[in-house]
């Protein structure tokens, strides 16, 4: 017959020794083991190899020197040998499982097995008075379970109020960055933009001018050649600076040597400097100048002067100085109306921050008899936030909070006792007056125990003493005809009222 031949490796285990088996396709299977072998070593193994291959219809064989690994192979009838040559020369036969003993059992006494099974009644237990004594403690095992589990209860409590009430000094900062217990709280910084225009009188005076000389000037032709005169020629003296005139019209002047025409003429700039004598006007400016000559024959008038107001520095400064004051006095009465509801502001903390535009109208050294500043800047100031005032607040109530008490629901009430004042130094201080009500601590615990199993009347009493209450303890025993209080603590309900 064919046989295959697996040699078995120090990691194999069951799963992969079948899988192996599973791809033989012959009648016999040969299973040689490692010298020192650590697996398939139990018989549960073994058993398990030798089932998969009679599901595979071959008949499963073991090499392996392992006396102890052979003798359970011949218990399981799997054929063992020595080396790898034997098995293939010697025949595989199947060895013979041992027989089981047999055992034989005596025929049982039925009779016997009845009355153990069955045994007799006690005689006691047909007496009618250990029938009436049991039946009576079931009765009160029955009405103790109920007694615990039945009844039900609730206590109401109105705790003691009283009223705490402090008053201390805070101190606000810019350089705190939190509220701590001494006192000091945070100074917090809100702001706020506007703008506003001022006009005052101009207080300073300047003499300007206000008229044009005006006056007659002759041309005189040296050439003999007829020469035109635009409106427009500018004539001028010759002195430093000189002053200028110009023709108001066109003229024409004769041809011939020493021919004359007289132009009216009026002063460039107005003052009283156009006012010249006679002969003061001889020089031409442009080209005119290489074939003409000029003269004024008589003196030039008309030219005046007037006095105008006009600014100061005085008045800038004026106006400034007021304008920025209504601005502040605006601030100081603007910036309260950005903060939140309770906070508190700090009004001489009131500062510019930041000019924005600043315009002057006129501009400096144009005159006017008024001088207006219209100012847009921002303005900021410290406050105290009304958190941080709460929290310190609580901080020092705690700190003096009287033994057995607690804060109520309720909030605190704060009222200011002063008004904040800012010191050199940028510190704020004001003094505050606080109080909140206080409620009594009441231990459920404490309460269970006072009245655990007793009357109601009785744990009245017991907590009315022992408790700090307002008015008497409310107790509902359910059911109503109920005489004591439940005696399992988590029967009671504990109500404490805030």
């Amino acid at each position: 017959m064919k046989t295959q031949v697996i040699q078995l490796d120090l990691h194999d285990d069951v799963t992969s020794v079948r899988d192996r088996m599973s791809w033989a396709k012959t009648e016999r299977i040969l299973l040689v083991f490692p010298h020192r072998f650590r697996i398939l070593g139990r018989t549960l193994d073994l058993r398990l190899l030798q089932r998969h291959a009679d599901t595979l219809g071959a008949q499963l064989a073991i090499v392996t020197r392992s006396e102890d690994l052979r003798r359970r192979a011949e218990e399981l009838t799997i054929p063992a040998f020595g080396t790898t040559v034997s098995a293939r020369r010697k025949t595989w036969e199947r060895g013979k499982a041992p027989a089981k003993p047999t055992r034989r059992f005596d025929r049982p006494d039925l009779r016997q097995m009845r009355s153990e099974a069955f045994p007799p009644e006690a005689r006691w237990r047909s007496f009618i008075g250990f029938r009436i004594l049991f039946f009576s403690l079931a009765v009160l095992a029955i009405f103790a379970v109920l007694s615990l589990f039945i009844p039900s209860a609730t206590i109401q409590l109105n705790p003691a109020v009283r009223l705490q009430s402090l008053t201390f000094t805070i101190n606000a900062s810019s350089n705190v960055s939190s509220v701590n217990l001494a006192g000091s709280l945070p100074a917090r910084l809100t702001s706020m933009v506007v703008e506003h225009s001022k006009t005052v009188p101009a207080t300073g005076s300047l003499t300007i001018p206000d008229a044009q000389a005006q006056g007659l000037a002759r041309f005189r032709n040296l050439t003999p050649t007829l020469a035109g005169i635009p409106a427009g020629t500018v004539i001028s003296t010759q002195t430093s600076p000189p002053v200028r005139f110009v023709t108001g019209m066109d003229a024409v002047i004769p041809a011939g040597l020493g021919k004359t025409v007289d132009v009216p003429v009026q002063a460039v700039d107005a003052g009283t400097t156009g006012n010249l004598p006679a002969g003061y006007l001889i020089a031409i400016e442009g080209d005119l100048g290489a074939s003409l000559s000029v003269t004024n024959p008589g003196p030039t008038a008309g030219g005046s002067e007037r006095t105008a107001a006009i600014q100061t520095a005085a008045d800038r400064l004026l106006v400034h100085k007021a304008l920025l004051t209504e601005l502040l006095a605006q601030c100081k009465k603007g910036l309260p109306q950005t903060l939140l509801p309770g906070d508190t502001f700090f009004p001489d903390t009131v500062v510019v921050s930041q000019i924005l535009s600043e315009t002057y109208f006129p501009a400096e050294g144009q005159s006017g008899d008024t001088l207006s500043l219209t100012l847009r800047l921002q303005c900021q100031a410290q406050f105290a936030s009304l958190a941080d005032v709460d929290t310190l607040a609580e901080m020092s109530l705690d700190a003096d909070l009287p033994a057995g008490f607690a804060p109520a629901a309720a909030g605190l009430t704060i009222t200011p006792a002063s008004i904040p004042h800012t010191q050199a130094d940028g510190n704020t201080h004001w003094d505050v007056q606080t109080q909140r009500s206080l409620t009594a601590r009441l231990d459920p615990l404490v309460v269970l125990q006072l009245s655990l199993g007793r009357k109601p009347a009785e744990a009245i009493q017991r907590l009315s003493d022992s408790l700090p209450l307002v008015g008497s303890p409310v107790i509902q025993v359910k059911p109503g005809w109920w005489p004591w209080l439940p005696f399992i603590p988590y029967r009671i309900s504990v109500l404490i009222r805030d």
